[in-house]
């Protein structure tokens, strides 16, 4: 309950700087949250809101999809195998610093302007976030289990479902869920050429048209979009992964 009244004080706040922020500016450059909101309004009446977010969230959903697909195996993989770690790590600690959007123009040349070159695009952003955090989740498993089931005569390949998979699954559960956000932050720039529809694409158009107020809620919707997956997956990960969670339970 309290973390309730802390998030709406917060909220209000939030509003209120924002209400007196755009009464003392120009509205091209901070619109009024009335306006924002009367917008939004707008567009759930009509429909295009919901289209919109279709369209994102399939895109954003495709690839992180194939981005754990890929993911996954391969940081068992180098997991399990040393010489693929001695190959991979190096690769996995550049992609941390690779910038995304540099790859924007190489995928228009590479794949047009059409769906295709969205989800790569898309795929990319989620993958090189994905794949450092899912070999991490591995690497947090606790060896002794590891240890425990090769004395009772198991071999690598069994550890690997047996233990590994279920004991770092929570992890990479959590993990997927934050770079599935993170495909969010990116698919505003996903959608500025060719999309049709989307919440990016609104962005897009909205700004090239200097209506500040529907690129505000445009972003506002994304936020919204983020944040209500992040909450309902995660509460699903901690009811399906109890075991998991029962030291947060007890405190």
């Amino acid at each position: 309950m309290k973390t309730i009244i802390k998030r709406i004080i917060l909220l209000i706040t939030i509003l209120s700087i924002w209400s007196i922020s755009a009464r003392y500016t120009n509205p091209i450059f901070i619109p009024s949250p009335l306006n924002v909101f009367k917008n939004l309004w707008t567009l759930i009446l009509n429909g295009e809101i919901f289209v919109a977010i279709k369209y994102s969230f399939l895109r954003v959903s495709i690839a992180a999809l194939i981005s754990a697909l890929v993911a996954i195996p391969t940081a068992l993989l180098i997991y399990n195998i040393k010489v693929i770690k001695d190959i991979l790590n190096p690769i996995i600690s550049i992609m941390r610093y690779i910038p995304v959007t540099a790859f924007y123009p190489l995928l228009i040349m590479w794949f047009g302007i059409d769906e295709m070159m969205k989800i790569v695009f898309l795929f990319i952003a989620v993958f090189v976030y994905m794949m450092p955090s899912v070999v991490l989740c591995l690497e947090e498993i606790n060896q002794d289990l590891i240890d425990t089931g090769m004395t009772i005569g198991m071999n690598k390949f069994q550890t690997v479902y047996k233990i590994q998979i279920p004991a770092s699954l929570p992890s990479i559960l959590n993990s997927f869920i934050m770079m599935y956000g993170i495909g969010f932050t990116y698919i505003a720039v996903a959608e500025t050429i060719n999309a049709k529809y989307g919440s990016g694409w609104i962005i897009q158009q909205s700004s090239s048209r200097g209506r500040t107020d529907m690129v505000f809620m445009a972003m506002i919707v994304i936020m919204m979009i983020s944040v209500l997956f992040d909450t309902v997956s995660k509460n699903l990960v901690r009811r399906i992964f109890k075991w998991r969670y029962l030291d947060d339970q007890v405190n």
